[in-house]
């Protein structure tokens, strides 16, 4: 059966994932996480989910899911030594640089690409696959038909889909809003959700929320994907509280196990809930919209419409219980076209049959005729664990000798020897029954026993030890260990290059960041491929002939993907564009080493320095101005609302957002926004 995963903003709630019934859980450790404002974990934190996952048969996956510039490598690399001594499921990545490090310096720890890579093709899964992946968590915006194509030529590597939570208006990976707008990488772990601001549409008075999308909830759907052989459902969440995971564990649990989810459906809509759709799943043509241009938030569980309006109270007709403190919302509409949120805690109330007389607070919007939702339950309330959990500690292989004249005590290259004159027994003992036990006492600290080999090459055949002997080699043993630093290797040694720079940016395209016309500057012809694709097969033989008509060709690659088009091509030159995210001197290397005819590339834009060594000269382009969204979601089906049918394939649009001015671009259903 497919694996549920949930996600923990903490301890805590990992724990109470795995008690509602989830498979596994993802968390970030305390930096290089891309949910920054979570608790995340300290290391006690995943000493403790270590040992409960291994003794439950749980799973638990790391993320350490940003783009990580050069200053950072070696915090990053201790960050990875630590995790390596505790072992994981799966650590979920997005540097490249940082996936090369994982493969050659921790070899034990099981590659899986984050969504943040933007993979939605086969060939991108297919090159990360080749080199060392295990899983792919594929993007958000794929259809159910276009992951089941990806499964049936992708059958050897595992896969990982998103099936609840927030989607982004922006293709994952390659939002720039949020750095943009407010100098807060996405990338880097501290997106401002630009997404859920509002903006107006010029020559209107329309002020909706024209990016803030529906929340996903796929619902009965996982179980085609259980069907066609998807190996993980991820539930999107690490900011959102203990109730929410329990509920959202509870009703996929149920879903799956073909238990009844009513009662669950009700729960997940109270504790979190936007407008739900099934997102990109069912996506055709004149489908519902994906954007909820009215509201951006939590609407929570719709109990009801106001039939009346006193001075200071409602009157509702409700089949749902309310409870006193429960939180309520109506949502006023305005005449910009958005709602405004009128919320309340419930505190008087009469109940008469289905019918409820609430108290409300004083308030100038006529609410006779609205909808009455309840954002909050005051009895739901998760209760914390706090069953004693020991801490996970690393099993290791001891070798005890005992010599004519001293004992040993050896695992890898730590040694402890303790002079000792061996005698012979007076009695018969069942000497290595106690050194394992013994040794098998291993204290707090950071290591106990695996296995004990004994090996007796005194002159004695029944050596008699006392246990307070064992006792302290078996302290001064662990002593020695729990000493072991936990970093044992050096970053890998990089080999400078000078290498020459790359034209600006800038001019190897106009509207869009991609170009397959080409362009030519200074006696090369410059093809730059799209980030985004869902037809691989026309995109690469559109690329092919175009190529057979110009000469001196160099070609800019903006997804993983893309690779395998460059290795199936090696007559020609490449770079690494913008897109493919060259954030470090190991991203550079883990690309030198793919492509022997790589020529250069350009430094992730959001990063304005490098430190040395590099294996070629990276080009800088802070000043070339990238669209802070390219996205799936059409601006004029999803947004305005508009039909399919006469759409035109190509329009635009200007809106503003207070003192912003943004151009959205609309052709073949994709949307591209810049800020102006």
């Amino acid at each position: 059966m497919i694996e549920l995963a949930l996600p923990s903003g903490d301890l805590q709630t990992a724990l109470i994932a795995f008690k509602n019934g989830a498979d596994g859980v993802y968390f970030g450790m305390r930096s290089f996480s891309a949910r920054k404002g979570a608790t995340n974990f300290s290391f006690e934190d995943l000493a403790i989910i270590r040992k409960y996952a291994l003794e439950n048969n749980k799973k638990i996956y790391i993320t350490v899911n940003t783009l990580i510039a050069d200053n950072n490598l070696d915090k990053v690399y201790a960050l990875l030594a630590k995790i390596d001594f505790y072992g994981c499921d799966g650590i979920i990545c997005q540097d490249l640089g940082v996936a090369s490090l994982i493969k050659n310096c921790f070899p034990r720890l099981p590659l899986h690409g984050s969504t943040q890579l933007a993979v939605h093709t086969i060939e991108g899964v297919k090159v990360l696959q080749s080199y060392g992946f295990e899983r792919v968590v594929l993007s958000r915006e794929l259809s159910l038909e276009e992951i089941r194509k990806i499964r049936i030529a992708c059958p050897d590597v595992e896969l990982k889909v998103f099936i609840h939570g927030a989607l982004c208006f922006g293709f994952s990976g390659l939002c720039m809003a949020s750095y943009q707008s407010c100098n807060r990488s996405a990338n880097g772990g501290a997106c401002a959700q630009i997404c859920r601001n509002y903006f107006t549409l010029d020559g209107t008075t329309d002020s909706k929320y024209y990016f803030s999308m529906t929340d996903l909830n796929a619902g009965q759907l996982i179980k085609q994907l259980d069907k066609m052989g998807i190996d993980s459902a991820k539930i999107e969440g690490r900011m959102k509280s203990k109730e929410y995971v329990a509920s959202l564990t509870r009703y996929y649990r149920n879903i799956l196990d073909d238990r009844d989810t009513i009662e669950d459906e009700e729960e997940v809509k109270t504790n979190f809930s936007r407008t739900f759709s099934t997102g990109y799943f069912e996506y055709k043509k004149d489908r519902l919209p994906l954007i909820d241009s009215e509201y951006s938030s939590h609407r929570g569980l719709l109990i009801g419409d106001v039939l009346y309006q006193n001075d200071d109270s409602i009157g509702i007709r409700s089949e749902y219980n309310l409870h006193p403190y429960d939180g309520i919302c109506i949502f006023v509409p305005t005449a910009s076209g958005r709602f405004v949120p009128f919320a309340f805690s419930l505190l008087q109330f009469h109940k008469d049959g289905g019918y409820y007389s609430i108290s409300i607070p004083e308030t100038r919007y006529n609410l006779t005729g609205l909808r009455v939702y309840k954002t909050s339950d005051s009895a739901s309330h998760e209760k914390e664990i706090h069953d004693r959990l020991g801490k996970y500690q690393r099993p290791v292989d001891i070798t005890f000798t005992i010599e004519k004249d001293r004992l040993i005590a050896q695992w890898e290259d730590v040694k402890i020897e303790k002079e000792f004159k061996t005698e012979e027994a007076k009695q018969k003992q069942a000497l290595h029954d106690n050194l394992q036990k013994i040794f098998s006492e291993g204290g707090e600290g950071r290591f106990t026993l695996n296995t004990l080999k004994f090996n007796n090459n005194s002159e004695v055949s029944n050596p008699f030890l006392p246990l307070s002997v064992i006792k302290e080699m078996r302290r001064c043993f662990y002593e020695e260990i729990n000493r072991l630093p936990l970093m044992v290797k050096p970053l890998p040694i990089i080999k400078s290059k000078e290498t020459p720079l790359l034209p600006n940016r800038s001019l190897l395209s106009t509207t869009y960041p991609w170009n397959l016309e080409g362009v030519e500057v200074e006696g090369f012809t410059y093809y730059t491929l799209p980030p985004v694709t869902f037809n691989e097969e026309k995109l690469f033989k559109t690329v092919e002939d175009k190529l057979k008509t110009t000469i001196n060709n160099r070609i800019g690659l903006n997804n993983i993907g893309q690779l395998n088009f460059a290795l199936k091509h090696p007559e020609y030159e490449y770079f690494i564009d913008i897109y493919l995210f060259l954030s470090n001197r190991y991203a550079a290397s883990f690309f030198t080493t793919i492509l022997p005819n790589l020529v250069g590339g350009y430094l992730y834009p959001e990063f304005v320095n490098y430190e040395e060594p590099w294996p070629f000269t990276p080009t800088l382009c802070n000043d070339y101005k990238l669209p802070i969204f390219i996205s799936r979601a059409c601006f004029r089906h999803d947004s305005l609302s508009l039909p399919c049918k006469g759409c035109p394939q190509k329009s635009e649009f200007t809106i503003t957002n207070q003192e912003n001015s943004y151009q959205v671009l609309v052709k073949d259903c994709l949307t591209v926004v810049y800020k102006n």
